[in-house]
C-alpha cells in the first residue's frame, strides 16, 4: 500500500490529533509522536516491498511466521491508514487503540528485518 505524500503527511497529522502520547523508548529520536507513527508506517511498506521482490524459492516458515506477526501487530495502523485514504471518519476510541498498538507494530517490524538481513546472508 503506497501512499502520496500529502496523504501520509495528512495521517500522521490526524494520528496526532488524538490524544497527547508520550513517545516509547524506541521512538525517542522523533520529535512527535505522528513523526514516529509515520515512520513505522513507511518502515512497514518498504519492509513488505522487499519482501515481495525476494526471489525464494524455498519456502522460509520462520519469515512467513515473522510476516504473519507483524501484519497482525500493524493491523490497526493499516486498518487507520485505509480509513484516511478512504476519508472515512475515525472515533477517539479506535485512535488511542492505533496509538497504543504502534510501538508493537515497530518490535515485529524490526524482528522481521532482522530475520530478513540473516536470511539473505545465508547461501542459496
Amino acid at each position: 500500500m503506497a501512499l502520496s505524500g500529502y496523504k501520509i503527511f495528512s495521517f500522521a497529522v490526524l494520528l496526532s490529533t488524538t490524544a497527547c502520547s508520550t513517545l516509547p523508548p524506541a521512538a525517542k529520536q522523533y520529535d512527535s509522536f505522528s513523526a514516529y507513527a509515520e515512520s513505522v508506517f513507511r518502515h512497514q511498506n518498504d519492509l513488505i516491498s522487499r519482501l515481495m521482490m525476494r526471489n525464494d524459492t524455498d519456502d522460509n516458515d520462520e519469515l512467513e511466521d515473522a510476516e504473519d506477526a507483524m501484519n497482525d501487530a500493524c493491523h490497526l495502523l493499516n486498518e487507520y491508514a485505509e480509513r484516511e485514504m478512504e476519508h472515512e471518519s475515525m472515533g477517539l476510541f479506535f485512535k488511542r487503540k492505533v496509538q497504543s498498538s504502534i510501538e508493537e507494530c515497530d518490535q515485529e517490524i524490526r524482528k522481521l528485518e532482522t530475520m530478513l538481513m540473516q536470511a539473505d546472508k545465508k547461501p542459496r
